[in-house]
């Protein structure tokens, strides 16, 4: 019973969240991404990280093109989500380059991930990595 009602509570909140993702403007947005960009930047634990996990920014998220070059820039590794449909598990994959990322496949939901046939890297299985999640209302998570 206390699942059930976990679940009620995270599907109103999910749904409470994008409609105020919805009221954000493009120039808001724009806005916020770029004030996070350079907060995550500067942050000493991404500086001194030589791994970084990143996700790959949909149209109403908080835009990460500018940190995924950076980690390239900075010679760092760039791990990437890749949701497994059939078990809801998620593995962070290594990213090659960021011009790969318009070459990977898309999912039903239009985000860009590698298949599960693409065998990579697990950022888990090799060591740790630094871990990036950013939001539109301002939050930034490292």
């Amino acid at each position: 019973m206390a699942a059930a009602a976990v679940s009620g509570a995270k599907r109103s909140l999910r749904a409470e969240l994008k409609q105020r993702l919805r009221a954000i403007s493009a120039e808001e947005r724009l806005r916020q991404s770029r004030l996070l960009t350079q907060k995550v930047m500067a942050h000493s634990q991404y500086q001194n990280s030589k791994r970084i996990s990143i996700f790959l920014s949909m149209q109403d998220e908080i835009e990460t093109e500018e940190i995924i070059k950076d980690i390239f820039q900075q010679g760092k590794i760039c791990f990437i989500p890749r949701y497994q449909f059939q078990s809801n598990h998620m593995d962070m994959v290594k990213l090659e380059s960021p011009e790969e990322i318009s070459l990977l496949p898309k999912t039903s939901w239009n985000i860009h991930q590698p298949g599960e046939d693409d065998v990579r890297e697990e950022a888990l299985s090799t060591g740790e990595s630094f871990g990036v999640r950013m939001d539109v209302l301002g939050c930034c998570q490292l």
